[in-house]
């Protein structure tokens, strides 16, 4: 067993001086340790996704996702925050072409 949350109260025990410790005192304990190291609330997720070049690379991104979903590899809540990644960056990517596109306009204005 990986130490981390669930053993952490397990090694202050010796700690505390007493082996029978008081239901107080332990559970005090375990609501610093879930402070100190709170519970996961969602495990990574590996999945390889093609480059993100452009805004049409978007396509296979999501195809990818989906299959992911099609064959058991992923949840259909994991494939919708992959999703909402890939829309960020979207978002992005189609936020630094206009920035491009504006530069291009307003220095050929200025010509």
């Amino acid at each position: 067993m990986k130490p981390g949350r669930d053993t952490a109260p397990g090694f202050f025990m010796p700690a505390c001086g007493a082996k029978g410790i008081e239901d107080g005192v332990r559970a005090a304990l375990r609501i610093c340790m879930d402070r100190l190291l709170p519970p996961r609330r969602h495990e990574p997720v590996t999945l390889d996704l093609p480059p993100l070049d452009k805004v049409a690379d978007t396509v296979a991104a999501t195809s990818a996702i989906v299959a992911a979903v099609a064959a058991g590899d992923l949840t259909a809540a994991e494939a919708a925050d992959l999703a909402k990644v890939v829309d960020v960056h979207v978002q992005a990517l189609a936020t630094a072409a206009f920035e491009a596109r504006l530069a291009r306009l307003e220095q050929s204005r200025a010509h």
